[in-house]
Order: structure tokens, then C-alpha cells, then sequence
């Protein structure tokens, strides 16, 4: 997990208080000017590495506020958990977030979310041969990410949780029969039973209807960089250019699996 020390001595120094260098002390941490977004792969197709660059849905509408600001962007790939605790932001590491990162309460404490994206839910998946009917019962053992909302279902629900650091993980975890079934979100599983073609080995158990909502985050006290963000977000709505994005990296996997 990431800590403000190093950057916050400096800053201290620079400018006698943290609060006096306001979000300018975030926005010069790259030296190239680049604006820098902190991410967690692989979570495809939201974001994922491609011949050794990380792209994605997530990436490229992000790209979209780098050229409204008509700076290069810089993806940082991050643990999940420090994107959604805040540290990654709050200590200069990024001053964009997008990760797939629903929008909650307990998060807002740490960071300002743009208006919502993208509608998602969760969903069970399992091992082909698995006798579950439900995903229930004390011994049923459930990975998820750490950090994430599956991870808070899971425990909520008093199933006994493996945690993984990243999706890929998670699915190897299922697959060695390290735990008996893995939540993730639906669009995520689809991909791995369509594109990696992993429906004769798993199988979807059932659909979990969290009603979620994705939000692109930035440092709390961050106003115009998240006036900017949404601003970008509403007009890639209305121009077509959200749509165009959304078909190209998820196709139909956000409606059915």
C-alpha cells in the first residue's frame, strides 16, 4: 500500500504546507507534463497490457481528458486497493484514477468521483463439474480482489474469502481448484467465457444485480480536474464518441453472459 512520505517531505518543504500547494503539487509530479492515470490490469477490457502497452474502455476515455488538457497521458498500473483507498492519489503517484472502481459511499470519503459511465453488476463463476446450485454456505470458499465491492458481497454474505491481488489471479485461483467459485464482474467473466473461450472448463452460476456504477476518481479538493473530466465524459455522450468506445472494447459482454 502506498504512503505520502517521501512527496510530502518535499512538498513541505517547497511550500511550508501541503494544503498551500494545493493540486499543483499532483499535477507536476510527472516531469513530462504527462496527465498520469493510475489503473490495475489485468482487468480487461476495461484495461489490460497489449504488446507491452496497457489499453482498455477505461484507457481511452481517459485519453479523452488528456486531449482536452492537450497533454500526453501516462497510465500507471497500481495495486486496486491503493486506487480505491485514495493513497495512490493522494500521494502524487496519479492524478486520474480508472479501474473499473465503483461508485461508494465509504470510497467518497477518499475520492472525488466524476458522474457515473458505466452500469455494471457481478456475477458468480464456477468450475464445470461444480455441484453448487447457489453460492451459499459456510464452507463454500470465494475468491475475489482485494479491495473490491465482490470482496464486501462476499463477506457480507459470511462466505469464507480467498483474496487475490488482480482478475487474472483470481481466475487461476478457480481454475486450480483453489477455491470453489471467484465474484467478478459480469463484463470481465463474459470475456473470459467468450474470448479466452473458457466455457467448457467454467461456468457462470448466477448473475448477482448489485446495481453498480463506474466513476472516473481524482484527488478529493481536485475541482477543476473533475470539472474537466465530466465535462469530456458528457460530450463523448452526446457526439457519439462514448458509444463508439463502448462497442469497440465491450461489444455485448455488458448485457449478457
Amino acid at each position: 500500500m502506498r504512503r505520502c512520505a517521501g512527496l510530502a517531505l518535499l512538498a513541505l518543504a517547497a511550500c511550508g504546507t501541503l494544503a498551500a500547494c494545493g493540486t499543483e503539487r499532483v499535477r507536476q509530479a510527472d516531469p513530462s507534463g504527462a496527465l498520469t492515470m493510475c489503473t490495475n490490469t489485468p482487468y480487461e477490457p476495461f484495461e489490460f497490457e497489449q504488446d507491452g502497452v496497457i489499453v482498455g474502455f477505461d484507457v481511452d476515455l481517459v485519453s479523452l481528458v488528456a486531449q482536452e488538457l492537450r497533454r500526453p497521458l501516462k497510465v500507471v498500473n497500481v495495486d486496486f486497493d491503493a486506487i480505491q483507498n485514495g493513497s495512490a492519489l493522494g500521494d502524487g503517484t496519479c492524478e486520474v484514477a480508472a479501474a473499473g472502481i465503483t461508485i461508494t459511499e465509504q470510497r467518497k470519503r477518499n475520492l472525488a468521483f466524476s458522474t457515473p459511465y458505466f452500469e455494471a453488476s457481478q456475477a458468480v463463476l464456477v468450475r464445470r463439474d461444480s455441484k453448487l446450485k447457489k453460492l451459499k454456505g459456510a464452507g463454500v470458499k470465494v475468491g475475489v480482489q482485494t479491495g473490491t465491492t465482490g470482496a464486501d458481497y462476499a463477506r457480507d454474505k459470511g462466505l469464507a474469502v480467498v483474496e487475490y491481488d488482480d482478475s487474472l489471479q483470481q481466475l487461476i485461483g478457480l481454475q486450480a481448484g483453489h477455491v470453489d467459485a471467484l465474484i467478478q464482474d459480469r463484463p470481465v467473466i463474459a470475456l473470459w467465457l467468450t474470448k479466452l473461450k473458457l466455457g467448457k472448463e467454467l461456468k457462470l452460476l448466477e448473475s448477482l444485480e448489485t446495481g453498480e456504477r463506474y466513476g472516473i476518481a481524482v484527488r478529493k479538493g481536485d475541482a477543476g480536474l473533475l470539472r474537466t473530466v465530466d465535462k469530456v465524459l458528457e460530450r463523448a455522450r452526446k457526439d457519439g464518441t462514448y458509444e463508439r468506445l463502448r462497442d469497440k472494447w465491450l461489444g455485448n459482454l455488458s448485457n449478457g453472459q
